[in-house]
């Protein structure tokens, strides 16, 4: 496919209408986690596909002898903490949210549904249980219940959650009206098609433009974290990072509509047809490949989820084992705009000692043998699109510089972590005599 990938995850319906608009990146609605902080959007569309996949993943169980991800056993450790509190006392309001909320994350919806609504009858009117409530209901597609309750939380809601919340009533009608076989309209009404009726690869008409919200892809971002998968969002996704001026995201999200959730719809597969095309276009000439992006947005972050505030709980630390080295610690590194990094105090007492990481190799070059390479949690299939940020990447040093093939598979790597000063040029993380084994 053009390079780009065609596995990737991406959120469960959603939608908005033109009018509702999300002024602050901090309001939280549709599933409301206190553990999940958001960083200002609209964010990249490579972020944002990147915690898409993170969200998603946390709904997998992982298969025989696969290791859980350090994000679901994160969530995982706060589910078994809040269960184990709720049988020795009772549960505060946020707590009986948090409990529902990752009922839900963890593809547990009923068990969500009978939660969030004891908390109901233990908290009635309580707007962050109610926003929780609404959304089981709209997973488990009992829509008339959905809006009952979404309308009840719309009217205690807080000033600045309120333009969420009907955002989300909003989309639970869409919802219902997709069941009973009434036509679903596009996000804003656009129509991603020139004044002659043909559709645009790489931009949006320019009267189109004038009548999309301040906001809108903020909005529709945010949306799409809270429900991470459904192919008709991804579909409506895809045609606004297009528009937006990103055509291979598009065509990634395109190809995941087709490849991942089985989408036949043929305005999809005509759209499809024409990105490719566009994109091996801009593609002949190698030193052009990626560029010329001229978007009518500006990207605040370079990724939704504020992986940095996030709650850790971390085993101690061994001078005379090997310690794993969590990819969610990694995460919680910052570069400031000197580009210099400020380290984690755990990841910082790592430092030297032998540590073990699984994950997935990168070359660093165009080289497929090499004895240096780079190690991410997730595979990528187009490097453009699915980039990961500088503390999602660890470069690896081979022990005697043996020479090794770039793999597909997952890998565990055994090594001495070693950190970066003050140097911009290196990487943040590299991972010296390194050893690897293929993880099982």
């Amino acid at each position: 496919m053009l390079g780009c990938p065609q596995k990737f995850w991406i959120p469960k319906a959603l939608g908005l209408i033109t009018g509702f608009f999300l002024f602050q990146s901090t309001i939280l609605a549709g599933v409301y986690y206190s553990q999940e902080s958001y960083n200002e959007l609209p964010t990249q569309w490579r972020g944002l596909l990147l915690d898409q996949r993170q969200l998603r993943q946390l709904a997998l169980e992982p298969k025989s002898k696969q290791i859980s991800s350090e994000f679901r056993k994160k969530y995982l450790q706060d589910l078994s903490r809040l269960d184990k509190l709720s049988r020795e006392r009772k549960l505060l309001p946020e707590e009986f949210s948090d409990l529902g909320a990752l009922f839900i994350r963890l593809n547990q919806a009923p068990i969500a549904l009978e939660t969030l609504r004891k908390a109901d009858r233990e908290y009635p009117q309580n707007f962050r249980i109610l926003a929780n409530l609404a959304s089981a209901w709209q997973i488990l597609g009992e829509f008339d219940r959905a809006i009952q309750v979404s309308e009840q939380a719309i009217a205690i809601a807080p000033g600045k959650y309120a333009g969420a919340e009907k955002l989300h009533l909003f989309w639970i009608k869409q919802l219902k009206k997709q069941k009973a076989g009434q036509k679903f309209e596009n996000l804003f009404s656009l129509q991603f098609q020139s004044s002659e009726g043909k559709y645009l690869p790489g931009g949006i008409d320019p009267a189109q433009l004038k009548t999309i919200p301040k906001d809108a892809i903020a909005s529709v971002q945010l949306l799409a974290l809270w429900f991470p998968a459904d192919s008709l969002l991804l579909m409506q996704l895809a045609e606004i990072a297009n528009a937006s001026g990103d055509p291979e995201v598009a065509l990634a999200m395109m190809d995941g509509c087709v490849t991942e959730f089985g989408l036949r719809e043929g305005i999809l597969l005509e759209h499809r047809r024409i990105l490719k095309e566009y994109v091996q276009g801009r593609k002949t000439a190698k030193d052009e490949k990626h560029q010329d992006h001229k978007n009518w947005f500006v990207p605040k972050s370079l990724r939704p989820l504020a992986l940095d505030k996030m709650e850790l709980e971390l085993p101690p630390i061994k001078t005379n084992a090997v310690n794993l080295l969590p990819w969610l610690v990694l995460a919680q590194t910052q570069v400031d705009r000197k580009a210099l990094a400020q380290y984690p105090t755990y990841l910082k007492q790592l430092e030297n000692q032998k540590v073990q990481i699984e994950g997935h190799m990168q070359p660093v070059g165009e080289e497929h043998e090499s004895s240096t390479f780079l190690l991410l949690e997730n595979p990528v299939g187009c490097w453009y699109c699915e980039m990961p940020s500088l503390n999602g990447m660890v470069l690896v040093e081979l022990k005697d510089s043996k020479i090794v093939r770039m793999s597909r598979q997952a890998q565990i790597i055994k090594g001495k972590l070693q950190l970066r000063k003050d140097d911009p040029e290196k990487f943040l993380f590299t991972i010296l005599e390194a050893e690897m084994q293929q993880a099982p």
